[in-house]
């Protein structure tokens, strides 16, 4: 029997949002369960998923979008700049104090003190990654500009010297 390939999953917030929720609550719960597998961690935030409304997630899909997530977060600590807008902006403090704190499912959690309601008002992770995000941006900006002004006056200097060469053959033909 073949297996169904996976159509293309997209996320809207209110998806992502229960996904992290549940996240949570399974990491509060399993804590002290050293045993239990992630991929039945993905199962039960399916399951969850479903019945709050959201039956059109598998298993898989959450846990592809989950370490998607938190990869582009890794990658952005690391410099790629450009993996930070895989995370939609209302999630990445979460994602940030999931990986900071260590997070992982099967291991002490600190998610008590995060919760999706008040995330915004409680942690300033959020504007620290933006702060050095648009500070990482003004630098390029400036090295981009600065590149672009030395083209353009290497343009115009070229230009220059084929002008005089043309006229210098015009002169001459007319001559």
């Amino acid at each position: 029997m073949k297996s169904e390939k996976l159509k293309r999953n997209f996320w809207v917030s209110a998806e992502i949002e229960c996904m992290l929720k549940f996240i949570g609550e399974l990491n509060n719960v399993q804590r002290s369960i050293s045993a239990n597998t992630t991929q039945n961690t993905f199962n039960q935030i399916a399951n969850k998923m479903k019945k709050s409304g959201y039956p059109n997630k598998s298993p898989t899909q959450i846990r592809r979008k989950w370490f998607q997530m938190k990869s582009a977060y890794l990658c952005y600590k690391k410099g790629n700049i450009d993996r930070l807008f895989l995370i939609p902006e209302r999630f990445r403090n979460v994602i940030a104090q999931f990986v900071e704190n260590g997070d992982k499912f099967g291991r002490s959690c600190s998610m008590s003190t995060i919760s999706l309601t008040n995330q915004y008002h409680r942690y300033d992770v959020n504007s620290l990654v933006m702060d050095k995000f648009l500070n990482q941006v003004k630098k390029n900006n400036k090295l981009v500009n600065s590149e672009y002004t030395k083209l353009e006056r290497s343009l115009l200097q070229y230009d220059h010297k084929w002008q005089i060469v043309r006229d210098a053959n015009i002169i001459k033909n007319i001559n």
